[in-house]
């Protein structure tokens, strides 16, 4: 009975020294179970570093430091097109004004002599009698290209001879020595002036074999 006592008393002391230890390794073990803090969103352990407070802190905020922009590349900028000088209008020189001939209006008082004439055309053209141009210019048949010559006044062509030695309006094709003023002649009634403006020529009216002429 005794030695059942005993065992027991020592089980007891045995249980007892085991249950201060586990409480003692409770107690050791809570003091380094890491905390938390409200401004640390996780746990920490015990502070054997003083400092490592201060490099957490500093290190969450590099961490949470903006990373630097990269820079982007430019675009290139558009070639924009260099406009071209636009040229000034060139000064135009002023030409000369081109005449046309006009048919003479009735009969003129003179009349200079163009190179194909004579005063038998002459008359006939300006329906003036033959005899009255000779007499008043004191000339024969043949008079020098350049010459002026009055024309009469109250004189007129025969009446029985034509003045048209052609029938116009037509055509005609120059030939080799062909003047505007011996083509007129040809025509006997026919101003060389109207034969200019009907095929517009220019001064000097030079006429070329085989050209085909307008005769009003």
């Amino acid at each position: 009975m005794k030695k059942t006592t005993f065992k027991f008393m020592v089980m007891i002391l045995v249980l007892s020294l085991i249950l201060t230890g586990c409480e003692r390794s409770l107690t050791k073990g809570s003091a380094d179970v890491p905390t938390s803090t409200s401004e640390i969103p996780f746990p920490v352990g015990p502070s054997t570093n003083p400092n490592r407070m201060t490099e957490i802190v500093a290190g969450t905020q590099t961490a949470m430091a903006p990373a630097e922009a990269t820079a982007m590349p430019e675009a290139p900028a558009e070639a924009t097109a260099t406009p071209e000088p636009v040229a000034e209008n060139p000064e135009i020189a002023p030409t000369q004004p081109v005449v046309f001939a006009t048919a003479t209006p009735g009969s003129p008082t003179t009349y200079t002599v163009q190179k194909g004439e004579f005063p038998y055309c002459i008359a006939r053209r300006f329906n003036v009698n033959p005899a009255d141009l000779l007499s008043i210019n004191n000339i024969g048949n043949n008079v020098a290209v350049g010459a002026t010559l009055k024309i009469p006044t109250n004189s007129v062509w025969p009446a029985d001879v034509a003045r048209s030695l052609r029938n116009h309006p037509t055509t005609y094709t120059v030939q080799s020595g062909d003047t505007v003023y011996r083509i007129g002649c040809l025509f006997g009634d026919v101003d060389p002036n109207t034969i200019i403006a009907a095929n517009s020529l220019q001064s000097p009216y030079n006429l070329t074999a085989g050209q085909v002429l307008q005769i009003p």
